[in-house]
Order: structure tokens, then sequence, then C-alpha cells
């Protein structure tokens, strides 16, 4: 496959390689393309759990309890990531 890139974007590409950060132009491709790829799924995912959303009904008034579950809830994964 062959790719024309714009002239900055060649340059970017080249810069990356001189670096160190990618052994080949190749394998900075397939680093933008693998991301592209992760960006892709992560939409597509956001814009089913959207529409889940809407579908799910009107929302609720959320509570001071609702609050200081979700911060409790936060806090606790937190702490677990914090003792490993």
């Amino acid at each position: 496959m062959n790719v024309s890139l714009a002239p900055e974007l060649e340059r970017f590409l080249n810069e990356q390689v001189r670096s160190g950060r990618y052994s080949s132009p190749e394998e900075a491709v397939s680093k933008a393309v693998e991301l592209l790829k992760e960006t892709e799924e992560a939409e597509s995912r956001l814009e089913t759990l959207l529409q889940e959303a809407e579908d799910s009904g009107p929302a609720s008034e959320m509570t001071a309890q609702d609050w200081a579950d979700i911060e409790n809830e936060g806090l606790k994964k937190l702490r677990s990531r914090k003792s490993v």
C-alpha cells in the first residue's frame, strides 16, 4: 500500500522516526491506524451508550444520597488501585 501524506505530516512522521520513537515510518503509520481504530470503536461505543440512556426514559433528579454513593464508589476504586 502506498500512502501520500501532506508535507507537514510527512515531516512530523520522519521526525518521530529520527527521534527514535518509532523504528520506521511503517511502524509509526501502523500505530496511527491502531489509534484511529481505537478512537472509532470508542466513539461507536459512546453512541451506543448514549442511545441506551436516551431509550431508558426520562432522567430522574439526582439526590444527595446518589452523589454520596457515586463518591464512595469512586473512593473505593481509588483505594483498591493504590493497594495493588
